[in-house]
């Protein structure tokens, strides 16, 4: 039987190399490429699958991916490093939960937190920052989503740091072992917030926007989208993570609804953020991990 040919182009012979081929060979150089065929020739095999699962989960760390517990760890502790270069003046942590990141925030600035966190459990400690930054701290027991409303927040008084309103994000093993308990929280979207409040605060004057809310990020965003848009806030931070498999969002999507920013994704080691395609499968990876997107007339030359 003869060769097919596909698309009006002519079908290759045996140990010729695709258009895709071609194009990996000049994007990584003939070196690498060899050496990955003679990687995959002797590991691609049943045998060495283990192996290469090890090797997978390892370089997954290495690019972002799964380094979580703290913000050490998690390369976050760096970022605020890269955040408190910018002199900020205001932030917005949302999904807060007991505040280590907004404590971070506090200790490595001068700006002033908004903090929102809707877990009364939570809540209650976060609550304590407020008496060690009185004048900077405001913490607020409400969650952000895109529509108004009491809605069931999901949480296990064992880890309440994967508290969810996300239903969708429950089909996760450990989510669903650890949140065993519901309340009822009260959700308001961020652009209604800002028009009802009397807070003193600048929002339009905001440096990070950093979002937190175990698969709820999306519904964040599509509520703030005029604050957005006409506030622009110089970062956004949002945690990616198993969740958005489930919840259907990607990096794609949440880079759509920010238009004239570019997304970055925070290393666990290091001083500098990587720069990364939205639109490319291997950025769209469903495991932790956090990604900020820099307005694109802020000077990012210092973070990649």
């Amino acid at each position: 039987m003869g060769m097919i040919e596909r698309e009006g182009r002519p079908a290759r012979g045996r140990g010729e190399k695709c258009e895709v081929c071609d194009r990996i060979w000049q994007w990584i150089g003939s070196p690498f490429w060899l050496l990955s065929r003679v990687y995959v020739f002797i590991f691609g095999r049943v045998l060495f699958q283990s192996f290469n699962d090890f090797v997978f989960e390892t370089l997954l760390k290495a690019r972002g991916y799964n380094n979580c517990c703290d913000l050490k760890t998690t390369g976050e502790r760096n970022f605020l490093k890269l955040v408190a270069r910018l002199n900020p003046t205001h932030c917005i942590d949302v999904g807060a939960n007991v505040g280590a990141f907004s404590q971070r925030l506090l200790e490595t600035t001068g700006a002033s937190v908004l903090a929102f966190e809707p877990l009364p459990l939570a809540f209650d400690k976060l609550r304590q920052l407020q008496d060690r930054y009185p004048n900077r701290f405001v913490p607020i027991s409400k969650g952000l989503g895109s529509v108004p409303g009491m809605f069931d927040l999901a949480f296990g008084k064992e880890n309440i740091e994967l508290a969810t309103f996300s239903s969708d994000a429950r089909k996760i093993d450990y989510v669903e072992f650890f949140n065993n308990d519901t309340v009822k929280a009260e959700v308001v979207t961020l652009d209604a917030f800002i028009e009802s409040t009397d807070i003193d605060f600048d929002f339009s004057n905001v440096d990070l926007l950093k979002i937190d809310t175990e698969g709820f990020e999306q519904h964040v965003l599509l509520g703030a989208k005029n604050f957005i848009a006409t506030r622009r806030p110089k970062l956004i931070q949002i945690e990616y993570n198993w969740h958005q498999l489930f919840t259907g969002h990607t990096l794609y999507s949440f880079a759509a609804l920010l238009s004239g920013y570019e997304a970055f994704v925070i290393l666990p080691y290091g001083t500098k953020l990587k720069k990364v395609d939205p639109s490319k499968p291997d950025n769209n990876i469903f495991h932790f991990s956090n990604f900020v997107f820099i307005r694109n007339d802020v000077e990012f030359s210092r973070y990649s």
